[in-house]
């Protein structure tokens, strides 16, 4: 739903003998804000009175009513101070003004619930109604002043703008969500074809058959957002969530610019791609991939050389600066007004916590990655000097125990670290297992001394020794074979091929029709994914061995891993990393999926909800979401087109491949 502010007249007030919600006529309505001119017209003579078309709102005052001869007065004197007309549309809109105001109706409503960021009935809305009241009374105290300066948006009246809302004298009020209605009941859509309804625009999305790329927005009661006369291409609706749409001009198709949910110019059009972080953040990307982080409205410079952006589970945004070599890549965290949280200079930098506002932070050190913790401050509370620091997965806050946190220094020692990043103890002893949850436990550590394993405080103190280390794991591993079941299973039979086997079945021919399907038909960048697939094989160790139910198989599947790998076309994900979801722009490095959002994690077995997600995602796009080998604890995830998608089922069953497309 799109927040709206409205004005309409009727003849009765609730309670009032004769109310009748049916005969509430006129429209004045605007998007996202209530209009300077609504809130001058209501005046200081509005009264706040129950509106039943919100249920709580029988009940309880939640809409600002006003006499409408004072509305026509204020009318009267607004135009006295105002410009004359100096184009048609100015001459329109007073023409629309006036005739609203002159309905013959004796009330004049201004409905601003969904505005008030606050439930009907609460002392919270009532202070939000007090406010708007208020502000209509300091405008109309303007007015009866003849202050310029304060009414200054409103002496320039033009079309529809944020000063003076849309206006209507012949559509009815919304009084209900605006949802979509038959097309053969619209009039105004008659002789024009209907590309789709827009939800998150609440708008048919129309074009002419003469010009199909041309489109144009407009509402189910008429209000045009977009008309089609501005000869706007490539709407991008699926910001409005953010407050925006992207558009580029028929005449320069590779330039765009923003406007706002009512349709009004924000930024131009400039060369280049456009991505809406968040309602304050824009990213612009130039066509010759230089990257930047811009503030909205106003397109201001935030951040220079910015290139991947993506939403985090803590509600703030990551941002990366890629360099020639992908280690030295810096990683940093903005929040959705584009405030730096923490600074463009780590390899990476975790969620934070929600109680403690902590995060672990990498950077690679002497050909080591290392890692440290930093506040939601951007200060670096413990220096990059660890090999590990514990958490629940490779995003994660750390792991809280008794307000310690557990490491592993570089030197491989264990120990604990304070809030502020200071260690608990000297670090002596090096853990005594590198699975998570073993090396340390609730209250104590299991650690090495002298070949044995011991348990220790978290105050570096050693409790109890336990066995020899190699026993100790021993232990442990068995535990965890007969808790997942693996005790009695038998090892699965493989089937595997060397290189020089699989290199005696390849068809460079067939390979490359077979990479172009992985390759959304990029048919040179298919022949070089064969390449380097089959450069690599012949100069493999003859020994190494290659799964797959056949020769081809195994090298269907190493075309895969070359494009996912060396080519970004393509990545794996563990049925674990649910989190990993939402940043798949990050591992499949492919623009359709750039704004690829997904707000609905839960937990590890949400998996399967995440890939539907993103392959709903890819579909407007005609792309397929692949995993190239089903029922494994690992998504071996590809995109195909569309168009594609059987001949690649065919060619992968002829290789003994079963994909499954999503």
């Amino acid at each position: 739903m799109i927040n709206t502010a409205a004005l309409f007249s009727t003849a009765f007030l609730p309670g009032q003998a004769g109310f009748d919600t049916d005969a509430i006529t006129g429209l004045a309505e605007w998007r996202l804000d209530v209009p300077t001119l609504f809130k001058l017209l209501v005046g200081a003579g509005t009264q706040a009175v129950v509106w039943p078309i919100y249920g709580d709102g029988e009940d309880c005052p939640c809409v600002l009513a006003a006499p409408m001869a004072q509305a026509q007065a204020s009318w009267q004197a607004l135009s006295t101070l105002m410009d004359k007309p100096r184009d048609a549309a100015s001459i329109v809109a007073r023409g629309a003004i006036s005739a609203l105001l002159a309905g013959g109706q004796p009330w004049l409503i201004l409905d601003g619930v969904q505005l008030i960021a606050h439930d009907i009935g609460t002392p919270d809305y009532a202070a939000g109604l007090d406010a708007l009241r208020a502000e209509a009374q300091m405008l109309h105290s303007a007015l009866l002043r003849g202050d310029r300066d304060a009414l200054a948006p409103l002496l320039t009246i033009g079309a529809a703008s944020p000063a003076t809302g849309y206006w209507s004298a012949t559509a009815d009020a919304q009084l209900a969500d605006v949802e979509e209605l038959g097309t053969d009941e619209l009039p105004f859509l008659q002789g024009l074809e209907v590309v789709g309804w827009e939800e998150d625009a609440l708008c048919y999305e129309v074009s002419t058959a003469g010009e199909p790329d041309v489109t144009g927005l407009v509402t189910p009661y008429g209000r045009w957002i977009v008309p089609l006369s501005q000869r706007y291409v490539d709407l991008g609706v699926y910001y409005a969530d953010d407050g925006w749409i992207t558009f580029a001009t028929a005449d320069a198709p590779d330039a765009h610019g923003v406007m706002d949910l009512n349709g009004t110019l924000v930024l131009p059009p400039a060369p280049g791609a456009l991505y809406v972080i968040s309602p304050h953040l824009l990213q612009r990307i130039d066509p010759d991939g230089a990257s930047r982080l811009l503030r909205l409205p106003d397109g201001a410079l935030l951040i220079d050389r910015v290139d991947n952006i993506c939403l985090r589970e803590d509600g703030l945004i990551d941002i990366e600066r890629q360099t020639d070599d992908d280690e030295r890549n810096v990683h940093g965290v903005v929040d959705k007004t584009g405030k730096v949280v923490v600074p463009l200079v780590y390899n990476s930098v975790h969620d934070f916590g929600t109680k403690k506002k902590i995060a672990i932070v990498s950077q690679r050190i002497n050909g080591r990655f290392l890692f440290g913790l930093a506040n939601s401050q951007g200060e670096l509370l413990a220096p990059c000097q660890y090999e590990a620091i514990d958490c629940a997965t490779t995003s994660s806050p750390p792991k809280l125990r008794k307000n310690l946190i557990f490491a592993i220094d570089a030197q491989g020692l264990a120990c604990m670290l304070t809030l502020d990043g200071k260690p608990a103890f000297t670090p002596l002893y090096p853990p005594a297992h590198h699975l998570r949850g073993v090396a340390v436990q609730s209250d104590f550590l299991y650690v090495v001394k002298d070949g044995m394993a011991w348990s220790m405080d978290f105050t570096g103190q050693l409790l109890e020794q336990f066995d020899t280390v190699e026993n100790f794991k021993a232990n442990v591993t068995a535990q965890l074979s007969e808790a997942m079941g693996l005790g009695k299973k038998k090892p699965a039979r493989r089937r595997s091929f060397t290189p020089a086997q699989i290199l005696a079945k390849a068809d460079r021919g067939q390979l490359r029709s077979m990479a172009a399907l992985l390759l959304l038909g990029d048919a040179d960048l298919a022949a070089r994914c064969v390449d380097i697939t089959l450069e690599a094989l012949a100069e493999d160790d003859p020994e190494e061995e290659y799964d797959g139910d056949s020769p081809e198989a195994a090298c269907f599947f190493l075309l895969w891993s070359t494009a996912a790998d060396a080519l970004g076309h393509g990545t794996t994900l563990d049925w674990k990393s649910v989190d990993e979801v939402p940043r798949i722009a990050q591992h499949i490095g492919l623009p359709a999926l750039r704004d690829f959002r997904w707000a609905d994690q839960q937990d590890g077995d949400a998996m399967a909800e995440g890939l539907a997600a993103i392959a709903a995602y890819l579909a407007p796009h005609q792309l397929r979401l692949v995993n190239m080998q089903d029922g494994e604890d690992t998504y071996y995830l590809g995109v195909v087109r569309a168009q594609d998608a059987e001949a690649f089922k065919a060619v992968a069953l002829q290789a003994a491949l079963r994909p499954v497309l999503l």
